[in-house]
This record gives C-alpha cells, sequence and structure tokens, in this order.
C-alpha cells in the first residue's frame, strides 16, 4: 500500500533536486563562459606583451633575455607552451610538463588546433621578424568547471537530506497523528461499540472540518444504536400486544431512514474523494516521469556524456512536470474547499495583474497532458494586450472544470472532438468562449447544470460540483455572468462574461 509520507518526500525531493540541478546547470554555463573568457582576455594580452616585446629581442639576438621573457610568461595557468621562429627556424621555447617549465625540443612550428600563431615585427619594418606560437591549453577551466560540479553535488545532496528529515517530521505531526486518531475512531465505530470517543481538537484547519463532520456522525449513530436498542427492547417485551408492535416497526422504519440518508452521504463523499484522486493521480505520474528523467541526467552526467541536448531536454521535462504538479497540487487544494465555495459568496483567491493570453496558454499547456492519451484538440484564439487585474487561479479554475467536464460528458472514450477557447475585448469587459462539439446537453437537463451535486455520472466518479464552482467563480470572485448554449448532437458553448478589473474581495471570504 502506497504511503502519503513516501510520495511526499519523494515529490518535494524530486522538486528540490530538479529546481537545484537546473540552477546548477544555468550557473554552470555561465562559469564556463567568464572563465573561458578570462582566459580569452590573459590570451590577448599576452599577445599583445610579446609582440611588443619580442621585436628587440630577436634583433638584439638576446637569447638570455628572451629565455627569461618566455619562462615569466609561462606562468599563465592557459600557456601549456610558447615558442618562438625565425623563417621557420626556432629562436627559444619553453614547454610545461608536469607542473615543470622545460626548454622545447620541437624544431617546427605545432600545427594543434588548440595553437595560436602570430608574427612579430621590428620598427615598423612591413616584413615579420618572426612569429609566435602559444599552445593553449583549457584544463585550468575544466578543473574549476569540475569542482564546481562537485560542489554542487554536495549541496543537493545535503539540501535533500535536511528537507527530508523536515518534511518527516512535519508530516508525522501535522498529517500522520490527526489520520492515525481518525482511523481508530473509525475502527472503533465499525466493530459497534457501546461508545465512540469524539476526535480532539486539532489545530489545522484542513483537519478541523473533518474531524468535526466525524463527531457529528458518531454523535447522530450513538444516538441510532441507542434508539435501535431500545427499540429491540420494547419488541421483547410487548411481542403480544399489537400497538407495541407497531411503534417498534415505526422505529425500525424511522433507523432505516437515517440509514438511507447517511448512504447519501457516503455516495457524495465518495464522488468528491474520486474527484481528488484525479489531480493526486496526475502528480504521483508526473513526479514519476521527473525521477526517471533525473537518473538518466545523473547516469549521463556521471558517464561524462553528457550533450547540450540533453540538458535542454532535461531541463524542458523539469520544468514542465514541475508547472504540472504544482498546477495539479493547487487544484486539489481548491476540491477539498468546494464544499465552502458552495455556501459562501466570497474567495480569497489571489489578485494580480496578467496578460490574459499568455495566462490561457499557461492554462492550455497544464492541460494538454490531460488529453494525450484522447482524440480531443484544444486550441485558442486570443489577441494580445488584453491586460486584467483580477484573480487568475479562478479563471484556471473555470478552464480546468470546463475541459474537465467536456471530457466526461461531451464525448465518448476514443471519440474525436475538438475544444476551442476564445477571447475577446470589448470596452471594460472580456467575452470568453469555451466550445465543444460534443454530444451536447439535452433541453431538460440544462436549467439544472449549475446546481449544486447535480450529476449524471454519480456511478462514474462525478461529484457534481465542477460547473456549480465554475458558477460561483464567475458570478462571485470574478464578478460577472455566465451563459450556455447546446443542442442535442450539437455540441456545448459556455459564454462567460467578466469584467477586466475584478471586484474586491474581503480577505476574510471562504477561510
Amino acid at each position: 500500500m502506497n504511503s502519503i509520507r513516501q510520495h511526499l518526500n519523494i515529490l518535494l525531493v524530486c522538486v528540490v533536486t530538479a529546481a537545484l540541478t537546473l540552477s546548477g546547470a544555468v550557473t554552470y554555463w555561465r562559469a564556463e563562459r567568464d572563465l573561458r573568457s578570462q582566459m580569452n582576455l590573459s590570451i590577448q594580452s599576452l599577445q599583445n606583451r610579446l609582440q611588443t616585446v619580442l621585436p628587440n629581442l630577436i634583433w638584439n639576438f638576446d637569447d638570455e633575455q628572451l629565455a627569461k621573457v618566455l619562462d615569466a610568461e609561462m606562468s599563465l595557468p592557459y600557456v601549456s607552451s610558447i615558442e618562438v621562429y625565425n623563417n621557420d627556424e626556432i629562436l627559444a621555447g619553453r614547454i610545461k610538463t608536469g607542473g615543470q617549465i622545460t626548454p622545447t625540443q620541437r624544431k617546427t612550428p605545432s600545427q594543434d588546433g588548440n595553437t595560436i600563431t602570430f608574427p612579430v615585427f621590428y620598427a615598423g619594418n612591413p616584413q615579420p621578424l618572426g612569429k609566435v606560437s602559444v599552445n593553449i591549453t583549457d584544463a585550468p577551466v575544466q578543473a574549476a568547471l569540475g569542482q564546481q560540479i562537485v560542489e554542487r553535488i554536495v549541496e543537493i545532496i545535503l539540501l535533500d537530506i535536511l528537507l527530508l528529515l523536515a518534511l518527516s517530521h512535519t508530516v508525522s505531526i501535522a498529517i500522520m497523528r490527526p489520520l492515525n486518531q481518525l482511523r481508530d475512531r473509525l475502527n472503533q465505530a465499525a466493530e459497534q461499540k457501546d461508545h465512540i470517543q469524539d476526535l480532539q481538537d486539532i489545530r489545522y484547519a484542513e483537519f478541523a472540518d473533518v474531524m468535526t463532520g466525524f463527531n457529528r456522525i458518531a454523535q447522530r449513530l450513538m444516538a441510532d444504536i441507542s434508539e435501535r436498542s431500545h427499540a429491540e427492547a420494547e419488541m421483547r417485551q410487548a411481542k403480544d400486544n399489537a400497538e407495541t408492535a407497531y411503534r417498534q416497526l415505526k422505529d425500525a422504519q424511522n433507523s432505516l431512514v437515517q440509514s438511507e440518508k447517511m448512504a447519501s452521504l457516503g455516495n457524495l463523499v465518495a464522488g468528491v474523494a474520486h474527484e481528488i484522486n484525479t489531480p493526486v493521480g496526475v502528480i504521483v505520474t508526473s513526479a514519476s516521469v521527473l525521477v526517471d528523467e533525473t537518473r538518466n541526467f545523473r547516469l549521463a552526467l556521471e558517464s561524462n556524456a553528457l550533450k547540450k541536448s540533453e540538458v535542454i531536454q532535461y531541463g524542458s521535462v523539469a520544468e514542465q512536470s514541475a508547472n504540472l504538479i504544482l498546477a495539479n497540487a493547487e487544484r486539489a487544494a481548491q476540491l477539498i474547499q468546494s464544499f465552502k465555495r458552495v455556501a459562501v459568496d466570497q474567495t480569497s483567491e489571489a489578485r494580480r495583474e496578467f496578460d490574459l493570453r499568455d495566462y490561457l496558454e499557461e492554462i492550455i499547456t497544464s492541460l494538454k497532458p490531460t488529453l494525450k492519451h484522447s482524440a480531443i484538440q484544444i486550441s485558442s484564439n486570443c489577441p494580445q494586450g488584453i491586460r486584467m487585474d483580477s484573480y487568475p487561479g479562478a479563471l484556471s479554475q473555470i478552464i480546468t472544470n470546463f475541459l474537465t467536464n467536456a471530457m466526461a460528458h461531451a464525448f465518448e472514450p476514443g471519440q474525436t472532438g475538438h475544444i476551442r477557447i476564445a477571447a475577446e475585448e470589448e470596452g471594460n469587459m472580456v467575452t470568453l468562449s469555451f466550445s465543444d462539439d460534443g454530444k451536447g446537453i439535452p433541453a431538460e437537463l440544462l436549467p439544472r447544470i449549475f446546481d449544486p451535486f447535480f450529476t449524471t455520472k454519480r456511478g462514474s466518479g462525478g461529484s457534481g460540483l465542477g460547473l456549480n464552482i465554475v458558477y460561483n467563480l464567475v458570478t462571485q470572485t470574478l464578478g460577472g455572468n455566465i451563459f450556455v448554449n447546446s443542442q442535442s448532437g450539437m455540441g456545448t458553448s459556455f459564454v462567460v462574461c467578466i469584467p477586466k478589473m475584478g471586484p474586491q474581495l474581503d480577505s476574510g471570504a471562504g477561510e
């Protein structure tokens, strides 16, 4: 059985490792660029010095001073040898071998690809007095870059260990302890004990509502058990009394009604749990892809077979996986709060300025993996330059719920189809349209599609909250209106009209 703690640990380690690896790759590229730029400047400076000093020494046949100049210039870490020639005859030369500088034994200029050769002129004479051959090595650059890679790997490992320790401690206190309490009380209720203890107060808001609901159910269950026990006692005492038997049947009927209500509540909770399972599954899948890509990247790095294209590909996969994990984690959190959104008029979504076209493209990018194994195509048409000061989180959930609703209801498995998203700017308003060419919505269901908990696929995992949340987000969070147009067999079109300047929401709404 899978463990929440294990999944969270793997997810956090993968995300942090990917982020640090990407950052390290950028730092590595910049360091290599700077080091090679520094090496080129040093070589250029060396060339300028030699072109200034060597002509007089060659002209005066000052071999002793020439040797001293070459010895001094060999101190540069990027220089492995310097040779001075006159008409292809070597005058002086130095070569660095094993850290020692010795005279060169070469008789002709080197043709190595890492060698630069330049002439030297004396006193403005157009004919070169000689030429200099300098052999360049990038060993210092490679050594510095290797050291940087080692430091980055050590940093990633240490940070992953610290994060794992911190997350394990936090999960144990904030998640596992409340879940263990809930498990014990559920087992106690399953064993039909005479008394079910209430769950203790939890300081975390995410579990407080769950604990409160369980306590209410436990109280109602104890009341039902008490009533049933009382009814059984009355039946045993008045077997021959018809009036007493009738009253006992009434009590049993009431108990059955309560049981049916509890069954309906259980179905609803099951539907919502199925909705939450979808983004959690996407998160696990994306994390698995990221782990595989990271492992391949590390193996290529350790084998010194890493290519620039592989680094770019890995960065792209890591970025897409991280974005997908983040988007679905946010969606799961929003689904947990969906029951609150049905009852409240406002929400605490963050507000900021954004470009509508860029943001729609980001949303569509995050949703494309949902369509990967289907024959459904999605396209968008939004003009550039529509600036909005509103709630992008609400807009993202609206588009996501539209797509989820279309995939669940508009198309059959394996059916081809198109989904189109378009936007238009009309003064201070923006009109968004979301249309599909699926099977449409029957006319008798159109008035109810925005009702809470209404769904035609309860047995298939539908919760009936998707379009109701869309309606609340459009009318309350974004301050707009929503319209639907559909005919059976001719597709469905949702039109959302919202202001570019979103309404001011109470910061405490939805808490």
